[in-house]
């Protein structure tokens, strides 16, 4: 293994193959950052040129691109509430609010840092998952995942905060949404109306652009200031704070990142899951986070750009060693390894154990630079969001109408955006929590497509399977123990007024 370690490395050091790799960087931080343009559509382009390159040097640029997107994938979601890709949703969280509070230097030097930290820690979690990965990945069957998807419904309840009742509403409208489309199992068409554009359903990026995205472009039209609410300050000393609290909260950087890293080997999942999943993991263990998350809680961003970073070590596990693509995008990578004459699965873990470590040095070195370089851009960014609305508003609307129209090349997807920005501009005016909305859209399909295939295989007897029972028992102590919380606090406040009124 270390003779492997050593080749692949080797083969990413040489000038051509990591000239690739900064190719890729600079595409991933530029391109990427465009919402709805992803990593998917850059590795669909450059795929063709996989061909023309040896082996270490086309896998440098493919691979690359896909690990860096989600650092770039924040910019736009920090500044402008706008998220780059699926990964960078829960992100507009607290750090937009951090934004509007003059707080953006802090915001995305903190996401950048733990951008860095999750990648390595991604990358590590991949190297010692190697002589174990077989049982790790066939411990859960279909009802387990089943289970794990539930546990993310948890979250719509936590992410709610003093209304949870309205965030089960909206994140069963949430799973209604999810309904439309044609049926994977049946073939059956639902909720489509003989609409041809609905038969695949609603698409995640218009919907989640319209959600978030026009809402706050509408109130920043009509308020017509800044997005900064207050001056930016030292912007040299915010992005300074901002690396000083990754680092300052490592142990959340180190359970957020196993959070994605567990994510991403369960296919399927992906990033649209493993932000929310670490940031309702954030929300639930931080102190106080339930009356800071969502306001501006620096703990918040570093939450989930440690995870979505993480995530990719964690997806490469059954993408290489069985031939399991996670995703789409993973799916493209696999493709330009087999161009290059790499078969994912036995071979890559045995004969071509060097092309295993070239991706792991891949993961760590791409990481690190494009957190330095987009580190080094900080005070630029951050100035951004002091333009005037006029400026901003058309520049910012023309890329979300970009972003949604690149989903699927379909005006009707800039009409799903329209839509669901004046269903999110009414939520956000009636004070109603967006994000169970996209959280129900995300996880009914997955919970649907497991719960269907658990059945298939066991009947109702899925349900008191071990690992489920496991899983469930987890699921309540996370239902029970915010609730528990809560009657503690409610109780000490109690004390404290009754001990003011004998004084």
């Amino acid at each position: 293994m270390f003779d492997a370690a050593l080749q692949g490395l080797m083969g990413i050091l040489q000038w051509k193959a990591f000239a690739m790799m900064m190719i890729g960087i600079v595409i991933s931080s530029t391109l990427v950052a465009m919402p709805g343009v992803g990593s998917k559509t850059a590795i669909a382009l450059l795929l063709p040129f996989a061909f023309v390159l040896e082996k270490y040097e086309a896998i440098a640029l493919i691979v690359s691109v896909w690990a860096v997107s989600n650092t770039a994938n924040s910019i736009t979601a920090i500044l402008f509430s706008v998220p780059g890709g699926g990964g960078s949703q829960a992100t507009i969280m607290d750090g937009y609010p951090m934004a509007k509070n003059g707080e953006a230097a802090r915001a995305l030097g903190a996401a950048f840092t733990a951008s860095a930290i999750g990648g390595v820690l991604g990358a590590l979690a991949l190297l010692a998952a190697i002589p174990m990965v077989r049982p790790l990945v066939l411990l859960l069957g279909p009802p387990e995942f089943f289970m794990l998807v539930m546990m993310g419904v948890v979250m719509v309840g936590a992410l709610a905060g003093k209304t949870p009742l309205k965030g089960i509403a909206i994140g069963v409208l949430g799973f209604a949404i999810s309904l439309i489309g044609i049926q994977s199992q049946t073939g059956t068409p639902r909720y489509t109306f003989d609409i041809l554009y609905l038969f695949d359903g609603i698409g995640l990026v218009p919907l989640t652009i319209g959600l978030f995205a026009i809402p706050e472009l509408i109130s920043l039209a009509a308020r017509g200031k800044t997005i900064s609410n207050v001056d930016l300050g030292d912007l040299s000393a915010g992005r300074l704070q901002g690396i000083k609290d990754a680092f300052k909260n490592w142990w959340l950087v180190v359970r957020c990142s196993m959070v994605g890293v567990w994510v991403g080997i369960i296919p399927g999942l992906g990033s649209s899951v493993a932000d929310w999943f670490a940031y309702g993991h954030a929300l639930q263990t931080c102190k106080g986070a339930s009356k800071t998350f969502g306001k501006g809680d620096v703990r918040g961003v570093i939450a989930v750009d440690a995870a979505t970073n993480a995530k990719e070590g964690g997806a490469l596990i059954p993408t290489l060693a069985f031939g399991i693509p996670g995703s789409s995008t993973l799916a493209l990578i696999f493709g330009g390894l087999l161009v290059v004459g790499v078969t994912p699965g036995k071979e890559i873990l045995t004969t071509q154990l060097d092309v295993t470590f070239s991706i792991i040095w891949l993961l760590i070195i791409s990481s690190i630079l494009t957190s330095v370089l987009c580190l080094m851009f900080t005070k630029q960014l951050a100035m951004a969001t002091m333009l005037r609305p006029t400026v901003l508003v058309p520049v910012v609307l023309a890329m979300a109408v970009l972003g949604s129209f690149a989903h699927s090349n379909r005006l009707e997807d800039v009409a799903v955006m329209a839509i669901f920005g004046v269903l999110g501009y009414f939520l956000r005016l009636g004070n109603w929590p967006r994000p169970p909305l996209l959280l129900g859209v995300v996880l009914g399909p997955l919970a649907e497509r497991f719960m269907w295939t658990s059945y298939q295989i066991y009947g109702y007897g899925f349900l008191v399977r071990p690992g489920v029972l496991i899983i469930a028992a987890i699921l309540v102590v996370s239902l029970a123990y915010p609730m528990w919380q809560k009657r503690q606090a409610e109780r000490a406040q109690k004390a404290e007024v009754a001990a003011g009124g004998e004084s």
